[in-house]
């Protein structure tokens, strides 16, 4: 499969390289440090566009794969409302599959936390911690937690620094026990094999909006 990947210099742009040339053809596409400046660069027409840049670059990639018929893989965070409903909007005429994280760990940590939010009477805390580098706090991530776990009217507290990958942690804190859950990211590793699955999964789907539950849920490819 050839894959354009933007924001192949950043940090996950890297892992996300190492992982997927293994059974592509990737063409790295970064204004620092890449094959390429743009799309528009690059010797063929891809299979499926990655952008792992930034909030504002993805909106643009979106807009350009819309443009060229092409499915198109989102892995990065901090849209603001209305980046969002461009990327909503594109969607209704390509497959787009947006996650702010890309770890299928993360997203069994989300069931499993959605479930206890349903089946247990408490209150609950969102708390995360990154690198001192995260321009966004709090993060995509714990955002998407609060809003799915907004029946039991969580609060979010969040720490940044040193050079943490990312934790986050919920707590349920009932009248006579408590039910703390954890997840934590060793290395950028767990989003780029989960940025691999949604490459090569987004490519069969017709057009639409999609996430890691919907990869998980529906997949053919083994999430082991």
């Amino acid at each position: 499969m050839k894959i354009a990947l933007v924001g192949a210099n950043g940090k996950l742009g890297k892992a996300v390289c190492e992982i997927l040339q293994t059974n592509n053809q990737v063409f790295k596409i970064d204004i620092d440090g890449g094959d390429y400046h743009c799309i528009e660069e690059i010797p063929t027409l891809p299979d499926v566009i990655v952008d792992v840049s930034c909030a504002q670059q993805s909106v643009c990639s979106a807009a350009l794969a819309n443009i060229l018929g092409l499915p198109i893989v989102i892995g990065c965070t901090g849209h603001d409302s209305e980046q969002l409903e461009k990327i909503k909007y594109v969607s209704n005429n390509i497959p787009v599959f947006l996650a702010y994280n890309m770890s299928v760990g993360m997203q069994i940590f989300k069931n499993i936390a959605e479930y206890v939010c349903q089946n247990f009477d408490g209150d609950v805390h969102i708390h995360e911690i990154h690198h001192r580098y995260k321009k966004d706090a709090p993060s995509g991530t714990a955002l998407e937690l609060e809003k799915l776990l907004e029946g039991g009217h969580p609060t979010i507290s969040y720490a940044r620094g040193g050079n943490l990958v990312g934790t986050h942690e919920v707590d349920f804190f009932g009248e006579n026990e408590t039910i703390t859950l954890t997840h934590t990211a060793l290395s950028r590793k767990c989003f780029a094999e989960g940025v691999a699955k949604a490459s090569a999964w987004i490519v069969n789907q017709p057009n639409g909006l999609y996430n890691m539950k919907n990869l998980i849920k529906n997949s053919e490819f083994s999430l082991k």
